[in-house]
């Protein structure tokens, strides 16, 4: 499965090492640091769960186990918040 970020109703923008990303349709800002500002711009072009975690394991060098747990918690918490395209 590919998970992409929604195209509608969200603006971001990087900021030095940050993404500052406004949900208009909840006039939420959001602010991503970290792993997240690497596996925000792949989700943008669109990516695997597979391809998410093997960019965090080539960039942090940590285990499959822990960039797999890792991804899971950073999709899980941007489709708590409507994030992701459906």
């Amino acid at each position: 499965m590919t998970f992409r970020l929604r195209s509608d109703e969200l603006e971001w923008k990087q900021i030095d090492d940050e993404i500052v990303a406004l949900d208009t349709r909840r006039a939420e800002y959001l602010s991503i640091e970290g792993s997240g500002v690497s596996l925000w711009h792949a989700l943008q072009a669109g990516a695997t769960r597979s391809e998410l975690a093997a960019s965090l394991i080539a960039r942090y060098g940590i285990d499959e186990t822990r960039a797999g747990a890792d991804v899971d918690v950073f999709l899980d918490d941007l489709a708590q918040k409507g994030l992701l395209a459906e």
